[in-house]
């Protein structure tokens, strides 16, 4: 029963605080029609009128009857101090609430925290008992133990924060499990979005039909990695050395219907020297400062991409490639 009347009062304080500002404020407003109105008018009963009204003797004593005037005089003081309560209490109580909000924020943050954390350790445990125990390495693309590991990989992966997804990505790669060409566990529809993967070395990686979207993979070595079919449109990829990497059909930016500006992949100074990127979406994509000396851009989506002259000169192919200007080069 008490529960139930604290959730009523939470419920209709709010109301009833309005309703008590709106009243006090209706009550001051006609308070200050009424004394205008009294000195105006002249209205003895309110006690703002003339004081020797109406005219008495000068040699006898006069008592005037008491005013609205007089008696708001008595009232002035506990409505000031009624309303100064409120207001303090009001205050104070808010200030409580808002630190207490803050408070149980902060400790949901350090409860998911500390779960993601736990989460993590218990993976590589997992993983690793299949790696010593269950000779994942060793195993055939058929054998049951790829597709356990498969599962719980993606299954982590959607329970990880952006930085913990790069602890997955990093102990993967160093165990031998996603190298291109022998890659043991299929990263396809891995989500790898916004994950804080920049600077790591990762060459030959197999990360084709990944989601790597608004990734964050400044300065990462991917040299020869295997990109194909990967979503990296709004991924931060500056200065990320991707040579001999294969982007064939990755989508590196899309038009953004829903807003003005399209999505793209940040491309600055990235170095796509020999990159395979035969059918890649780069439409939109600014590759003014990006390194393509002999990337393949076959049938690739350049409508609207910044690119240069030079740059186009020094790829190896643009054989059925959409230009900048929507011509199909030949």
């Amino acid at each position: 029963m008490g529960a139930r009347l604290r959730l009523w009062w939470e419920k209709i304080k709010t109301p009833l605080e309005i309703i008590a500002i709106i009243l006090v404020l209706v009550l001051l407003v006609a308070l200050i029609i009424l004394i205008v109105q009294g000195y105006r008018l002249n209205w003895d009963w309110v006690g703002l009128g003339s004081y020797t009204t109406p005219k008495h003797p000068s040699d006898t004593d006069f008592q005037r009857g008491k005013t609205l005037w007089d008696w708001l005089q008595l009232l002035i003081i506990p409505f000031v101090l009624a309303v100064g309560g409120y207001l303090f209490n009001y205050s104070t109580s808010r200030n409580e609430r808002n630190a207490t909000e803050r408070h149980n924020q902060v400790e949901r943050e350090i409860a998911q925290d500390n779960q993601s954390g736990a989460t993590l350790q218990e993976y590589i445990n997992k993983m690793s008992e299949l790696l010593l125990h269950e000779k994942l390495r060793e195993s055939q693309p058929e054998d049951e133990v790829r597709s356990i590991a498969r599962v719980r990989t993606l299954t982590v992966l959607s329970l990880l924060d952006e930085a913990r997804k790069r602890t997955v990505l990093q102990f993967l790669y160093e165990s031998g499990l996603i190298t291109k060409d022998k890659s043991v566990i299929d990263l396809s529809s891995a989500d790898f979005s916004k994950a804080l993967i920049g600077g790591l070395d990762l060459p030959n990686a197999d990360l084709s039909s990944t989601n790597l979207i608004r990734a964050n993979l400044i300065g990462a070595k991917l040299t020869k990695a295997n990109l194909s079919n990967a979503m990296l449109f709004g991924a931060n990829l500056a200065s990320a050395n991707l040579t001999g990497a294969n982007l064939k059909n990755t989508t590196i930016s899309i038009k953004n219907y829903g807003k003005h500006e399209p999505i793209i992949t940040n491309l600055y100074n990235a170095n796509l020297t020999d990159a395979n990127l035969s059918d890649a979406h780069l439409n939109y994509a600014d590759l003014g400062h990006t390194k393509l000396t002999g990337a393949d851009l076959t049938g690739a989506d350049l409508l609207g991409a910044k690119i240069t002259d030079r740059q186009q000169a020094e790829v190896r192919s643009l054989k059925g490639a959409r230009l900048p200007d929507g011509f199909i080069h030949s």
